[in-house]
């Protein structure tokens, strides 16, 4: 659900201007300081976009936008337009993909970043640009975040199986992982990281980190779940049966 949006700025005065490129007229609204603020719906119907979906992908937290009203010569009021501010607007047009819209919206999309940027990359374009790899990178430091969970002198052993695990599961080491491969390693990683703790961790540790880790498990993956999976609900029961004997049979030892 979008969160709704700041009224800041709502009943700020703006001076309106507006820029022609090639035919296609973009409106701009000028702060008292000088900031400039696009109003995102005109501009998306001058371009051809479909303002709704635009509008859906316009929020926090990669946008902050703001609404103002804009009165342009010769049209209604818009009241409490939704607008981006420079640097956001500049982001936007980068961020576009050029092969998702029409040869028409294309067009103006060109125009428009010719007219800003020049011949500066797209955000799409700079992605592409070769770079060091950074699969082995992100691999070795979800690694680390496991070792560190580890008593020290069991870490070399726990990193060492582990790496094991990911060869064998994948056919290349950490170190030779492509980035074009890093989606699909992190998952086998994780995997791999996950069942070796479900096989081993739970007989060595306390019943009340035991507890604590089902706890965690449940409460991390509510974001997008109703429903509380039954394997969970009997997981914590037990636990925290489990839990409560551990202590009264501790309580118990202690008066005797």
């Amino acid at each position: 659900m979008s969160q709704p949006l700041p009224a800041k700025g709502a009943s700020n005065p703006m001076r309106t201007s507006k820029i022609k490129i090639q035919g296609l007229t973009i409106p701009y609204l000028i702060g008292s300081d000088n900031e400039r603020y696009w109003p995102m719906r005109p501009i998306c119907e001058a371009m051809g976009l479909n303002w709704h979906s635009q509008a859906a992908k316009l929020h926090p937290p990669r946008y902050s936008p703001r609404e103002h009203d804009v009165a342009l010569p010769g049209q209604p009021l818009m009241k409490r337009a939704l607008c981006l501010p420079q640097s956001e607007f500049e982001f936007w047009l980068k961020s576009l993909s050029s092969r998702k819209v029409s040869p028409v919206v294309r067009r103006h999309l060109d125009q428009l970043r010719t007219h800003f940027f020049g011949g500066a990359l797209t955000v799409e374009e700079q992605s592409a640009v070769t770079a060091p790899a950074a699969a082995p990178a992100v691999l070795n430091r979800i690694l680390n975040w496991r070792a560190q969970q580890a008593d020290p002198a069991n870490r070399p052993e726990l990193l060492k199986q582990i790496a094991n695990q990911f060869r064998g599961a994948n056919g290349f080491g950490i170190a030779e992982t492509q980035d074009h491969q890093l989606r699909t390693a992190v998952a086998s990683l994780s995997s791999i990281i996950y069942q070796h703790d479900r096989s081993k961790t739970p007989s060595q540790m306390p019943i009340s980190l035991r507890v604590d880790a089902i706890i965690k498990s449940i409460v991390e993956t509510r974001t997008q779940r109703m429903h509380l999976p039954d394997a969970d609900f009997a997981a914590l029961l037990c636990g925290i049966d489990l839990e409560q004997q551990h202590r009264q049979a501790c309580s118990m030892q202690q008066t005797l």
